[in-house]
């Protein structure tokens, strides 16, 4: 559920940590902070996509290809994405079963993060899934080329893209190559 009085891990420019601040705090006054990003594969080279919830108060309604969450104070980014694979999806997960890749960051006047991003290999069918109603409405299955396809392209408008989408897609793909 989203608390805008929650706690974040703030950070400065190169992510040393600071003095916690609420998230609509961050938000508002484009503070560095800790995130993290899951990317679910399954063994047909599906990649598991999420649509916002209305209520999210960021970008409510549109598309995204990865899941996760905002760290709190002193919390290791492993255990976030822990937490938001349970919170979120209703998957039970350990830190063996995340594959981290590695953090990025993000410099957008709006929004300014340090994102870890992690792999999880999951078979589950859409119906297995217990989601959070609050934080999605929809979950669905895209080919990897497909969810390529939509996020280098410029025209596609109600999904969230990182700048470091087609590296991670890339990862993956040769992650997916690998384990098959």
């Amino acid at each position: 559920m989203i608390d805008n009085k929650e706690l974040l891990y703030i950070v400065d420019a190169d992510n040393n940590p600071l003095e916690p601040q609420e998230r609509h705090v961050a938000h508002k006054n484009g503070l560095w902070h800790r995130t993290t990003g899951i990317w679910v594969i399954n063994r047909k080279g599906q990649i598991l996509c999420q649509k916002r919830s209305l209520q999210k108060d960021v970008r409510p309604g549109f598309w995204e290809a990865f899941f996760g969450g905002h760290l709190a104070p002193k919390e290791e980014y492993i255990h976030n994405a822990i937490q938001e694979s349970n919170e979120e999806l209703g998957v039970k997960v350990t830190q063996n079963d995340l594959i981290p890749y590695k953090v990025f960051k993000s410099d957008k006047p709006t929004h300014k993060e340090f994102q870890h991003v992690f792999a999880l290999i999951l078979n589950k069918e859409i119906s297995e899934f217990h989601f959070e109603k609050e934080e999605i409405d929809q979950l669905k299955w895209v080919a990897l080329k497909e969810v390529k396809k939509i996020l280098t392209d410029s025209k596609t408008e109600n999904w969230i893209k990182k700048t470091w989408d087609e590296e991670v897609l890339l990862w993956l793909e040769a992650l997916y190559v690998s384990r098959v």
